[in-house]
């Protein structure tokens, strides 16, 4: 995203320059879905290491398979729609295209954000909320709690997109360049601050890997997976 921010900048001083405004465009609008792949095998991960599979509506295995095959998916959509979308011969078609995988970007965040407040429902009504030692320097519910508020971020900045997009390059929001970064520029900074209050590397144990620590079937005790 910095570099998009970088090549805007340069874009705005030669708006004739194609590759350029190409350059900003993408770098801008595809890091979210980065961020989204992130927060999935993170969520998969926190479920392993507090060995609570059966309160995920999804197998923890599984949700990353599902979740980051959508994103890579509306990825690849919005990268190609912002491609035709500086092209004027194909604009229509690459609005379309955005559209789309805007769309299916917020289907599987909505979804993925169901799945967590459900998994984080059932966590506080269980016992086993109060017995998971703390490995590190913050607890897993800080960082669920994280993965919950980006989450809902994310949505929110994608719901602005889908409205700019939808208005089309003449739309009030794309020319009036303040509501992005009010509605996108400062959520992404936001979610990245975020990530450095409540780093996953100082939840997890040094040098485990959850996901490698027991099949998806079998889920070794705590205290003989982390040595407590």
């Amino acid at each position: 995203m910095g570099v998009g921010y970088i090549a805007r900048f340069i874009s705005a001083k030669s708006p004739s320059e194609l590759g350029i405004y190409i350059i900003q465009s993408l770098f801008i609008i595809l890091p979210p879905s980065l961020y989204a792949a992130t927060i999935y095998m993170i969520y998969g991960r926190l479920v392993l290491y507090i060995n609570a599979p059966d309160a995920s509506i999804i197998r923890p295995a599984r949700v990353t398979k599902i979740f980051v095959c959508g994103d890579v998916l509306a990825f690849f959509l919005q990268a190609g729609g912002g491609g035709m979308m500086a092209q004027a011969s194909m604009g229509n078609l690459g609005q379309k295209i955005m559209l789309i995988g805007l769309f299916i970007q917020l289907i599987f965040f909505g979804f993925f954000l169901s799945v967590s407040l459900v998994f984080w429902r059932r966590m506080r009504s269980s016992a086993k909320l109060h017995t998971i030692p703390k490995c590190g320097k913050h607890t897993w519910q800080a960082l669920l709690k994280l993965l919950l508020g980006a989450a809902v971020i994310i949505i929110l900045r994608c719901v602005y997109r889908v409205f700019e997009f939808a208005q089309g390059n003449d739309g009030y929001l794309s020319t009036h360049e303040v509501y992005m970064y009010l509605f996108d520029s400062t959520p992404m900074l936001l979610v990245q601050m975020m990530f450095h209050f409540v780093h996953a590397g100082d939840v997890f144990p040094h040098g485990i890997d959850p996901a490698k620590t027991g099949d998806n079937e079998s889920y070794i005790n705590l205290q003989e997976r982390f040595g407590f």
